[in-house]
């Protein structure tokens, strides 16, 4: 007896069929995508705001693609569905498909020439016009797609006219004509012109091989490929197993699977981010090797007198509290006699798991130390990880001659990329110091008043500024806070772009009410006349080819100002705005920014080395003769070779005997790459000794 196959049986055979058809491994929603997908990756070799690397463009390139790809063929889907139902049949013809992609051709195209682009538009706006551009170019590449033929034909044709799509979209990009924006051709009219050839204002340039270029385009659409015809088989599948079990249209069903697809992997890119996050929390908790010995004096944090726990402090914490600058050093830079030991106090994260517990005790700290009795008083906003630029505070120390105090609470361990959602904390504990500096000083006769400062740089400027939120001009001053220098503020900061307001970046801006100014680059800040620049009381200093102040979620859906026809020093020029991959190149470059060699103060990305110090003088004035400056200059300059070196000889020490060789092999090639020469262990610790003799006879102790 026979028996007769049920309905999910034949199911099941159909699609065991399907799968062994090599016919049906590419649908129509699948090279629709693989021809978007082409469109998109032509977009992602134009250049940015800084240089890129080989794996820096295989992972634009990479990221944008397979995203490109999720979309289009989504979109694709969706088309299909449509013409299914205006056909009335389950696998519409061409006609119909043809039919339904012209016509949101025609309503993207419109929408997008009818929405053109505006400086501070709106976000609807914004939102609208990527509506129409994206539906436009997903409907071309749908349309493209079904001219290919069906499925015995089309996969051919569809890989020939992805390719065409790549070339030609790289060929619009004209980018023989692109440059980033770190690339500055030297102007001879330019009153600050720089004789030589044109050069990059970077810490690292990098470069792409063309070969290797060319196998990462290759690369990537082999994978495109191959993602385009497993996926199609697994979309008809599911599709079809859906249509029997909830009823309906395959075709429904398919759109349903490629949107659901493009979720999962949204997905896992948000669970890889918050592993790299995870990985990335280690790096700043532990005190370093060769930094377990807490401070002696007692104007620093750590010391017995402090009565706090040197090992709860982090890797940043200890850095900036062991480093405090001697006063027999100030005395031999700056030519002095009298100078004091600079106060430097800091409440790390882990000295206190309650914010205001942390406050507390870092104003205790400011208490014991008599820190607002010296003349000067500055407070410190750190990076993410809870880093404190050193050059901004030993140029404050070297000018004050040491009768100042510098101080910094944490609020993260994490590099500012990975810090943004504790922000709020910062501000907060920001906000309560300042309150308890205020009223101490409220309480003070005006005449025995210290000068107060703030100093923000990345991430640690957007929590210092904002506690100005909502307060225009009249924030800093009412604070009693007489002078600011923040640099690179990141471009999620409200109170900056309160201030900016609805100016043009193609214009060069003035100085403010109340002595704020927000240069667009430090052209503009160099540009000044002297009667200008003492007028500035409070500075938001950015390179122009710096990315944290240009980087943001709305680089995903909206063309940036600095994008736009007129673009000032530091932006990419002859390049255009691309979804998606802009937002990636801008993180890329952010990761990028801040690559310095020890010794070597750099100006470019998110690095202010080289302008920091005339900068935070000529703000907070604090003058120097130009001997003194250059004098401070050298002497910084050599302090962070030398702590950079011991400190990485000091963890490779640490290691266990089986590994110390490797590790001192490679401290010592590192080392020679800092200065351009051979240099062994014995030039290694001669090298620290001209800076930081005591750490020299250490190293020689350890050794």
């Amino acid at each position: 007896m026979t028996s007769t196959p049920t309905p999910d049986a034949l199911e099941l055979q159909a699609l065991a069929l399907e799968a062994r058809d090599p016919q049906r491994g590419m649908d129509h929603p699948a090279r629709t995508g693989l021809i978007g997908a082409g469109i998109a990756l032509g977009r992602t070799f134009q250049p940015n705001l800084l240089t890129r690397g080989t794996t820096d463009q295989a992972v634009i390139s990479g990221v944008t693609t397979a995203f490109a790809y999720g979309v289009y063929s989504s979109a694709d889907a969706i088309v299909d569905s449509l013409a299914a139902r205006i056909s009335g049949q389950d696998h519409p013809g061409p006609n119909s498909r043809l039919i339904v992609a012209g016509v949101l051709a025609a309503l993207g195209a419109g929408t997008f020439a009818g929405f053109k682009w505006r400086e501070h538009e709106s976000r609807p706006r914004a939102a609208v016009r990527l509506a129409g551009r994206s539906i436009a170019v997903a409907a071309i590449s749908s349309a493209a797609s079904t001219l290919t033929g069906e499925r015995r034909s089309g996969r051919r044709w569809g890989l020939a006219v992805a390719g065409a799509a790549t070339a030609a979209s790289w060929a619009s990009m004209t980018p023989w004509r692109a440059a980033p924006g770190s690339l500055i051709r030297q102007d001879e009219s330019d009153e600050h012109h720089t004789p030589g050839q044109d050069r990059f204002f970077e810490d690292s340039v990098r470069e792409i091989a063309p070969v290797k270029m060319a196998a990462i385009g290759a690369g990537i659409a082999a994978a495109t490929y191959g993602v385009a015809r497993a996926e199609s088989l697994l979309t008809h599948g599911m599709a079809r197993l859906a249509s029997a079990s909830l009823g309906g249209k395959p075709e429904d069903h398919r759109a349903l699977g490629r949107i659901t697809a493009l979720g999962v992997s949204a997905g896992a890119a948000y669970l890889a981010l918050n592993r790299v996050s995870g990985m990335l929390t280690k790096g700043g908790e532990a005190v370093e090797p060769g930094m377990e010995e807490p401070p002696s004096s007692p104007e620093i944090t750590g010391c017995a007198e402090s009565g706090l726990a040197w090992m709860k402090q982090t890797r940043e914490g200890a850095r900036w509290l062991t480093s405090a600058i001697e006063p027999a050093t100030i005395d031999s830079v700056m030519g002095t006699s009298k100078a004091k030991q600079p106060v430097r106090v800091y409440a790390s994260l882990d000295i206190a798991e309650d914010p205001h517990e942390r406050v507390a005790i870092l104003l205790r700290e400011i208490d014991r130390t008599k820190a607002l009795q010296r003349g000067h008083f500055a407070l410190f906003s750190p990076t993410g990880s809870g880093y404190v630029n050193y050059v901004a505070t030993e140029t404050f120390e070297f000018l004050t001659g040491g009768d100042c105090a510098s101080a910094a609470i944490q609020y993260s361990v994490l590099p500012s990329s990975f810090s943004l959602g504790n922000v709020s904390t910062g501000v907060d504990q920001t906000r309560m110091v300042i309150d308890g500096i205020t009223e101490r000083l409220l309480a003070m006769d005006p005449s025995e008043r210290p000068r107060f400062y703030l100093f923000g740089e990345s991430l640690g400027s957007q929590v210092s500024e904002g506690m100005f939120e909502g307060t225009w001009t009249y924030g800093p001053p009412g604070a009693k806070v007489d002078y600011a220098l923040w640099i690179g503020t990141p471009s999620a900061t409200k109170w900056r772009k309160q201030l900016w307001g609805d100016r043009s970046i193609t214009e060069v801006p003035d100085v403010g009410p109340d002595g704020i100014y927000l240069p667009r680059t430090i052209r503009d800040w160099l540009n000044l006349s002297d009667d200008e620049r003492t007028q500035v009381r409070y500075l938001l200093l950015q390179n122009g080819d710096d990315p944290i102040p240009k980087f943001g979620s709305q680089l995903l859906w909206r063309r940036p100002d600095w994008l736009g026809p007129e673009r000032p020093v530091g932006a990419p020029q002859h390049t255009h705005w691309v979804p998606g991959a802009t937002f990636l190149m801008t993180f890329i470059d952010m990761l990028n920014a801040l690559t310095p060699v020890p010794g070597v103060f750099a100006q470019g990305g998110h690095d202010y080395r080289e302008i920091l110090p005339s900068a935070l003088s000529q703000t907070w004035r604090l003058p120097a003769s130009d001997e003194q400056m250059d004098a401070m200059d050298r002497v910084m300059r050599e302090r962070e070779l030398a702590w950079e070196l011991y400190r990485a000889w000091s963890a490779a020490l640490a290691e266990e005997p089986g590994k110390q060789a490797a590790a001192r092999a490679k401290v010592l090639a590192k080392a020679s790459q800092y200065v351009e020469s051979d240099v062994d262990e014995a030039r290694l610790i001669e090298l620290v000794e001209r800076a930081l003799p005591r750490r020299a006879a250490a190293l020689r102790a350890m050794a």
